[in-house]
């Protein structure tokens, strides 16, 4: 791989050319939350951006920046018009493109991805998928049930259902009593054909990052978000805020499970995250980095992973980067060393 070269205070600097990925083939919820995250990617000193947008329709546009895109184009001539690059960062959140899409530009065009590749975020994607594995493992979840249309549901409340696929806490119900079980297969049903019903672990929320460096894992600052006896769980107003017309505009300003980091926890209890984070990281086979939602257990202590989350947009309302920030870590610095080394990699 031969980088270009760029002249500055009279030193050669290796110039890496990034090609950021953004948009969603599927949906307009999710074309404009990958937006929102693009558009705060960092940009080190040393970095060529250059951006390739799909839209639902199917439709390309190319570019050096957000503000600057092309007309809309086909998947071929997309192909056709890209600009020799030396490594892809995805921004999309939507199934194919946490899967599908970073199995075409690794796997069909050859080039270099950062991130976990499209077989393992393919298992990430899927809850029951991901349970099976991380369980394998050695890392504790909390008891569950798999249910399609016309199931019976053979667990006792309080319990969590949540639609198998989906991210962002679409579709998600607390369900305290057997009056409730309906109208929460009803939402999640309408989402997803599968269903994951899961003991509600009551007590602290956590998310829990890990950064590949050298060859070893590291796991960062852990992200705790304050929930409450009156509101238990994270919901997507804790995440986003919503237009009138449902579309996302931004990141949630004011959640109701407020984010601190770094979370107030023990160093025994870092400890036993930390160790269930690496064990996800390798059994899952992620590269680069992963994220992980945990609830621990009010009685127990003990942690329970809940899904995995292996997205990061490299800006700084995005999770990891925040917690490298409250760990006095510099966005920039570790964003150039993984896209280094994610585009020294060889093809296969």
């Amino acid at each position: 791989m031969t980088l270009e070269t760029i002249k500055h205070s009279s030193a050669t600097i290796p110039l890496l050319r990034v090609l950021h990925l953004a948009g969603s083939l599927i949906s307009e919820f999710y074309y404009k939350l990958s937006i929102i995250y693009a558009q705060e990617v960092v940009q080190p000193v040393g970095v060529s951006s250059y951006y390739a947008i799909v839209a639902p329709d199917g439709l390309w546009q190319l570019g050096t920046s957000l503000d600057s895109l092309s007309n809309k184009i086909s998947l071929q001539e997309m192909i056709a018009e890209l600009p020799q690059v030396d490594v892809v960062v995805p921004h999309l959140f939507c199934f194919p493109g946490m899967t599908s899409m970073r199995g075409f530009f690794e796997d069909i065009l050859g080039l270099p991805l950062v991130g976990s590749p499209s077989h393992c975020t393919a298992i990430a994607a899927n809850k029951a998928q991901t349970r099976s594995v991380v369980a394998a493992s050695g890392v504790r979840v909390a008891r569950a049930q798999q249910i399609g249309r016309g199931d019976t549901i053979t667990m006792q409340p309080p319990f969590i259902v949540k639609p198998n696929s989906e991210d962002n806490s679409f579709g998600v119900t607390l369900v305290l009593n057997e009056a409730q079980i309906a109208e929460s297969l009803r939402v999640g049903f309408e989402l997803d054909e599968t269903l994951l019903v899961e003991d509600y672990i009551p007590g602290r929320e956590v998310r829990v990052g890990v950064v590949e460096r050298g060859g070893k894992l590291f796991v960062l600052p852990i992200i705790e978000y304050l929930v409450t006896e009156e509101h238990p769980i994270r919901t997507i107003h804790d995440k986003l805020e919503l237009q009138e017309d449902g579309m996302p505009s931004q990141q949630s300003e004011k959640p109701a499970a407020t984010p601190i980091c770094p979370a107030h926890i023990t160093p025994e209890l870092f400890e036993k995250l930390a160790e269930a984070a690496k064990k996800a990281h390798l059994a899952l086979g992620c590269r680069d980095y992963s994220l992980y939602d945990f609830r621990i257990h009010k009685e127990t202590n003990e942690p329970y992973l809940l899904e995995a989350g292996l997205f990061w947009s490299f800006g700084k309302i995005s999770m990891i980067s925040r917690m490298l920030l409250a760990g006095g870590e510099s966005l920039e610095d570790v964003t150039l060393a993984l896209w280094s080394a994610a585009a020294k990699r060889t093809h296969g």
